[in-house]
């Protein structure tokens, strides 16, 4: 037996034992490779079943197969891992890059070092079993187009695609010209598919590939090559040669040559979005690495070509990817433009979340400047300090997406209404302002305001309770009507009683924050108002979507208050004017 760490000896021993009790195991001998264990065994294949439907087709296998099992040195702190040398499963949905077996889709959660190697092989048995029984779903496998890896190197900046690639480009050719827009040193856009293309952008290469990889992209421009060629033709390769070496001839040694390879799912139709990987070299790297490929002489372990980086591509184009929050009640806001009025410890944690649940458009409004005591509770930063709140958020929002437009105005909520009742689907207010709660109910009920309006606020003592109403935006029911029903509610029920305090404003008396004559202001942690602000908007997506207006009162678990989670009511027109 090769020299083996101590937790290798015992898990090669640990085989053993299994394998000596097991019909369907045997162990064929043990071998040192880089520093890990490698045992070679026989898995008696004759056991699995396939699918009687014959619908999927499952893997095909001899009798007996041999897999060589790697165990690292650290073990069991990271999993082991099964191989195969043979191709004969290469493009099979879990065989990466031909040889490798999947046992493990997610190893931090489901490889279990507790378990040991009897866990191991209990995985392995389930994977040979599902595999030879058709149980694997070709069309969800991760990275199947391009042999079910993970295109990534250390230190290489990460391909974001957000547009829609032209139908056009999957047939027109293998090399395109495409533009990219650098964002920062570790993130770069695919900003133009085809010329022409603003000014600014750096020029790359998309190669489109008619079938997939099932061994992977390969590590130098000249595996590249070979698979054009062998994919298509000679006359194929020369264009992007061609293209290749005109491109590299416009860049400075130090800049890159970016390529982005478009590949088909085996399992898709033709039409369907191509899978997308990329990866870099330096211009002057680049050169020396065309001049190689195209030797005549295939590349050996000695070949001077230089090694490309992959740069992972972070593909959210629309075809392809969901947005994660698309069937939770926020999808709501999604294409949406809203105000947003007063951006304090609510409102400023209210419109990052807006942004974030998919708006296109935010208008903040605030006359306030930004202190450094109200950084304890409010979404702003050192260096927001002593900017109009209104611009200091906008800008901090813009950061979070680039789709949804942002402007910041630093005035008075109530000058706006007239213009955000025209042009906004909803208007949330966070102000807790006596002047704008008036101009509201008098625009509700003169029905100038047919837009659903939010209202939110806090105590002022914790900040773990919260009051919330949300009017469908027409007249009957306004948000004056929703927080009477609300104080009715409260008043009657004496398990209440804490939420009182949001119509007896001298019951906790508001922080004074330095000695002499400072602004009151409010008690309450930041993690307190950003939980009042998360539920707020989750609570009025469920009213908005359903098209309901609605009075709540919402508790945090950790409020300090015996008291319900969540109070609702939901007046017709007649019980709100009835509670007045």
């Amino acid at each position: 037996m090769p020299e083996l760490a101590e937790a290798q000896q015992a898990a090669v021993e640990e085989v053993r034992r299994f394998a000596d009790i097991s019909s369907q195991i045997s162990v064929i001998g043990v071998d040192g490779w880089r520093g890990y264990a490698a045992l070679n065994i026989e898995i008696d294949t004759t056991g699995f079943s396939r699918r009687a439907d014959g619908l999927a087709d499952g893997l095909d296998v001899r009798p007996r197969e041999r897999v060589t099992v790697l165990v690292a040195p650290n073990h069991p702190a990271t999993p082991p891992q099964a191989a195969v040398e043979h191709l004969r499963w290469a493009g099979f949905p879990h065989v990466l890059q031909g040889t490798r077996l999947c046992i493990y889709l997610d190893p931090g959660t489901e490889w279990d070092p507790t378990g040991g190697m009897k866990g191991f092989l209990r995985r392995l048995w389930e994977w040979f079993d599902d595999a030879i029984g058709g149980r694997f779903d070709p069309a969800t496998a991760l990275y199947h187009p391009v042999g079910g890896v993970l295109h990534r190197s250390e230190g290489a900046p990460t391909v974001v695609a957000t547009l829609s690639m032209p139908g056009d480009i999957r047939d027109g050719g293998v090399a395109h010209r495409i533009g990219l827009r650098p964002r920062t040193d570790h993130r770069i856009d695919i900003a133009a598919w085809k010329p022409p293309y603003e000014p600014g952008l750096v020029a790359g290469v998309l190669v489109v590939l008619p079938e997939y990889l099932p061994f992977g992209g390969g590590q130098r421009l000249s595996d590249l090559l070979a698979i054009v060629r062998g994919q298509l033709d000679r006359d194929q390769r020369r264009t992007l040669e061609t293209t290749l070496r005109r491109l590299i001839r416009g860049l400075n040694d130090d800049e890159h040559l970016y390529v982005i390879i478009a590949v088909p799912n085996p399992v898709s139709a033709n039409d369907s979005p191509r899978h997308l990987i990329g990866w870099r070299l330096r211009a002057r790297d680049a050169d020396i690495a065309l001049q190689a490929a195209r030797s005549a002489a295939p590349p050996t372990a000695d070949t001077k070509e230089p090694e490309v980086e992959w740069t992972y591509v972070d593909d959210q184009r629309p075809e392809v990817a969901v947005r994660r929050d698309s069937e939770r009640p926020v999808a709501v806001y999604a294409g949406s433009k809203i105000a947003i009025w007063g951006c304090g410890a609510l409102g400023s944690w209210i419109a990052e979340l807006l942004v974030r649940a998919g708006a296109r458009h935010i208008t903040l409004r605030d006359p306030g400047t930004v202190t450094r005591g109200l950084l304890v509770r409010q979404n702003y930063t050192e260096d927001d300090v002593g900017r109009p709140k209104a611009e200091a958020l906008s800008d901090r929002l813009r950061n979070l997406s680039d789709t949804c437009e942002v402007r910041g105005i630093a005035d008075y909520s109530q000058a706006g209404l007239e213009e955000d009742a025209d042009n906004c689907d909803f208007i949330f207010d966070t102000t807790v302002n006596t002047s704008v709660n008036a101009a509201l109910d008098d625009a509700q009920r003169k029905g100038a305001l047919r837009v659903p309006v939010i209202q939110a606020a806090t105590d002022n003592q914790t900040a773990t309770l919260g009051i919330l109403t949300a009017t469908d935006g027409g007249s009957a029911t306004t948000t004056a009507d929703l927080d009477r029903a609300l104080y009715t509610k409260a008043a009657a029920d004496p398990s209440l009683t804490a939420f009182r305090t949001f119509w007896d404003r001298d019951s906790h008396p508001p922080l004074t924050p330095a000695e002499g004559c400072s602004v009151p202001t409010f008690h309450g942690a930041a993690a307190d108002a950003m939980g009042i602000a998360a539920a707020a908007v989750s609570v009025a997506a469920v009213a908005l979507s359903r098209d309901v207006p609605g009075g709540y009162l919402l508790a945090l678990p950790h409020s300090p208050f015996e008291i319900s989670a969540l109070v609702s009511v939901h007046p017709s027109t007649r019980t709100a004017q009835d509670a007045a």
